[in-house]
């Protein structure tokens, strides 16, 4: 042994900000993550309709069980339903596959177009309502939540009330849920107690669709102020002939317009089962009108749809894009919707008596020294001392890792040359989670021995065990003990 530590050794133990650190610091955690781990991987053949009301999170044919994922998703939600983070309108999922990263990706769509209310739409704390809702069109809305148990433990202190009041604002006749059964409803009716809508008990009527088809319709979601003394004789009509005498005379023949108004606030508090109604919308990205349900968010709230939502392609190429000569560039002919569920825009849908897929629960971390990432939990202890230290060096992607620390060495570069790592104990697929695999290191002191080290006097990297002891006590293994050949001589500038 050596009279003296050698020049090679480090001056002192790692602090616990390593310079690797990229020079950012990320954003602060939200004040809550989601506590509760989603249920396990279903059946592999359920019944076509279950035969009681259904939880919050029903396990209604996933991919994939989430047993072994990350369920911590920042800012926004886990999906049990594909073992990933779901992000609010403006934030996108970072390199480490949570929802951190603040973008405008999102701002002019709608991630949660499609989802059900009281179902897999996200939860909210409604100040005015005093407990928490579930809504598609959610516009910079960040404090959601995958349930109204979640929500009202966080901002209602758990209260049993507000769990009740919650559920009863959206009510889940069940079997109206599954399509392709006899009950299965494509669409609710519109009905709305916000400013574009009325309460359920409204009775419809004959009136003037004053901003968005500028015709009159009948129907139950007409303006509130509608109903109030001193306007109610001059918008609200028995028939139609009256309405388009008082309004639009010179549509002759052309008025009343068959359909309904353009109502999805009402959908989003009515709607509940199927796919959404789909509308055409002004796409100022491509400067034409688009069709589907993933609208901007923001297009459907406060009274903005009256502007922006259409249910015909001419009517609004002829209020934004009345010189385009392809407009719509989208109808219901070419706009194939994925599925019943919103997350089919990111998740191919899996029959239940299909194989699921393998999706491999790996752990990749940086090594600064070699410009790569290394696939295994042989990282060390600091980087997951801390929830932000785990954001920061610990991915579950390889190239989420390579994007984060060696995009300007290239991420091809950095993917090409990963080091294979050691595991504690080898992962198990996320959807194979009862694997039982054993640990891979049962004796501690004799992996030590077989590990690579430097020789400072060959300036190489060996592993013939024959290490000098002081390499094996506490506090120099981390530093001259590696796993792999690579990592060793990218630490010394051997090899």
């Amino acid at each position: 042994q050596p009279s003296s530590i050698p020049s090679g050794q480090p001056s002192s133990i790692p602090s616990e900000q390593p310079s690797g650190q990229p020079s950012s610091q990320p954003s602060g955690q939200p004040s809550s993550i989601p506590s509760e781990q989603p249920s396990g991987q279903p059946s592999s053949q359920p019944s076509g309709q279950p035969s009681s009301s259904p939880s919050e999170t029903p396990s209604t044919n996933p991919s994939q069980g989430c047993d072994n994922a990350r369920t911590d998703c920042g800012w926004g939600i886990f999906n049990p339903w594909t073992c990933r983070c779901d992000c609010p309108v403006g934030i996108c999922l970072d390199n480490n596959m949570q929802c951190y990263h603040p973008c405008r990706d999102t701002i002019h769509t709608n991630p949660w177009a499609g989802c059900v209310q009281g179902w897999d739409c996200p939860w909210y704390p409604d100040r005015d309502a005093g407990h928490c809702l579930s809504k598609m069109h959610q516009a910079n809305n960040f404090e959601i939540y995958r349930t109204a148990k979640e929500c009202c433990k966080e901002h209602y202190g758990g209260s049993d009330q507000c769990l009740q009041e919650s559920k009863d604002a959206h009510p889940a006749p069940w079997p109206i849920h599954f399509p392709g059964t006899d009950e299965h409803r494509g669409y609710a009716p519109a009905e709305s107690e916000g400013i574009w809508g009325t309460d359920a008990s409204q009775a419809p009527r004959w009136f003037p669709d004053l901003t968005n088809k500028l015709n009159c319709v009948y129907g139950s979601n007409y303006e509130n102020w509608m109903t109030t003394e001193g306007f109610e004789e001059s918008y609200l009509f028995s028939n139609s002939e009256d309405c388009c005498e008082m309004w639009y005379p010179s549509r002759g023949s052309g008025c009343p317009d068959a359909s309904q108004a353009v109502n999805p606030e009402a959908e989003d508090e009515t709607y509940m089962y199927g796919s959404a109604r789909n509308y055409y919308f002004p796409d100022y990205a491509v400067n034409n009108c688009g069709y589907g349900r993933d609208y901007p968010a923001w297009m459907a709230v406060s009274g903005f749809e009256k502007f922006y939502l259409f249910q015909t392609g001419q009517e609004c190429c002829d209020r934004f894009f009345s010189g385009a000569s392809d407009c719509p560039y989208e109808n219901e002919n070419t706009v194939t919707q994925s599925g019943p569920y919103y997350w089919n825009s990111y998740q191919d849908f899996v029959p239940n008596n299909g194989a699921m897929p393998v999706v491999y629960n790996h752990t990749y971390y940086p090594d600064v020294h070699a410009a790569t990432c290394v696939n295994g939990t042989d990282y060390p202890a600091w980087m997951a001392s801390d929830v932000d230290f785990k954001r920061l060096y610990l991915f579950g992607t390889l190239e989420g890792c390579c994007v984060h620390w060696f995009t300007e060495a290239g991420k091809d570069a950095c993917v090409g040359k990963v080091i294979q790592g050691v595991y504690a104990v080898e992962p198990c697929p996320e959807n194979r989670p009862e694997c039982n695999n054993a640990p891979t290191i049962a004796n501690v002191t004799e992996h030590r021995k077989t590990m690579w080290y430097p020789d400072m006097d060959g300036h190489k990297c060996k592993n013939d065990g024959a290490m000098p002891s002081w390499m094996l006590a506490e506090g120099y293994t981390s530093h001259y003990l590696f796993n792999t050949r690579a990592q060793c001589c990218a630490a010394f500038g051997f090899c």
